[in-house]
């Protein structure tokens, strides 16, 4: 009886909330007027070392800012070199191995020509990243030779003419692209998990080669690859010595240098990756440098 009676109570609690409810002179409902009107959202995007639209408009300037054109069209592709890089950095760096993973091959002949064909399949995306890494490697140093032949032409025209000045900017993008060799060569050197999983392909293709459309195009490939996963420093190495056949490339390179130690010691950076990338510059523009032809040490 006692519990009948609370429930009873709490019913006509109910009802006499609802009641005081009704009879409010304005309503619960979603109908009423709202106090704050909806915020659209805002995005804002700082990018000022990285330019969207590659200097485009570099052709639309006259007089004094026509003589960087060239340095402009330079700096648009050492940007998308060093974009390309930076996404290369990332594939690396997230590298782990895919052999470790994959089953011993064991049984009968069939049986084990079928775990082949698996392991290939498996493999042969991620050591196709790895190659991508390989070719880059051609471009990057084709165009920072190039970009560098253009600061070489500058810095001869300053000196027949005291009021040109060499392009900073693009001085900049080249130190950002040599950076980018540099983290990209240590990453490829501390990943032992590449020459892990390409020992584990090529032995994978030379069982289905027969089965495989473009074997011939793959074996020059891994030919290639082989050699450039084997050396250590490779990226470094081969744009030292493309480096070195540009004709007047030590005072570029010393200007360079110099310019790092300024931006370091006048603290023109912000964010601690803009030091470590000056850093690193001013250390590897000296070894640049450095020639056996020359009496380096």
């Amino acid at each position: 009886r006692r519990c009948q009676s609370e429930q009873a109570t709490a019913m006509a609690n109910e009802e006499r909330v609802a009641d005081l409810l009704h009879a409010l002179p304005f309503s619960l409902e979603d109908g009423q007027a709202q106090l704050q009107g909806p915020s659209s959202c805002i995005r804002y995007d700082s990018g000022c070392d990285i330019n969207p639209v590659g200097y485009i408009d570099r052709q639309g300037f006259e007089g004094y800012s026509l003589q960087y054109a060239d340095e402009t069209k330079g700096m648009a592709e050492l940007e998308q070199i060093e974009q390309q890089g930076n996404e290369l950095c990332s594939t690396l760096y997230t590298y782990r191995s895919i052999a470790r993973a994959l089953p011993t091959v064991t049984g009968d002949d069939a049986h084990k020509r079928a775990m082949y064909s698996a392991s290939f399949e498996v493999l042969h995306p991620y050591i196709t990243r790895v190659k991508t890494l390989m070719f880059f490697k051609d471009d990057v140093i084709q165009k920072f030779c190039t970009n560098l032949m253009l600061l070489v032409r500058s810095e001869g025209r300053k000196k027949a003419d005291d009021g040109r000045v060499p392009c900073e900017g693009l001085m900049m993008q080249l130190i950002s692209v040599l950076d980018v060799v540099v983290v990209l060569d240590s990453l490829k050197d501390t990943k032992a998990c590449l020459n892990n999983d390409f020992s584990t392909y090529k032995r994978a293709f030379q069982h289905v080669r027969a089965d495989v459309a473009n074997a011939d195009q793959i074996t020059q490939e891994n030919n290639l690859l082989q050699p450039f996963l084997a050396h250590k420093e490779k990226l470094l190495f081969e744009m030292k010595q493309a480096v070195h056949k540009v004709p007047g490339y030590d005072d570029v390179l010393a200007a360079m240098a110099n310019l790092t130690l300024e931006y370091l010691e006048q603290g023109w950076y912000m964010l601690p990756k803009e030091k470590h990338r000056l850093l690193r510059g001013s250390a590897y523009l000296v070894w640049l440098l450095d020639s056996d032809a020359k009496g380096g040490p």
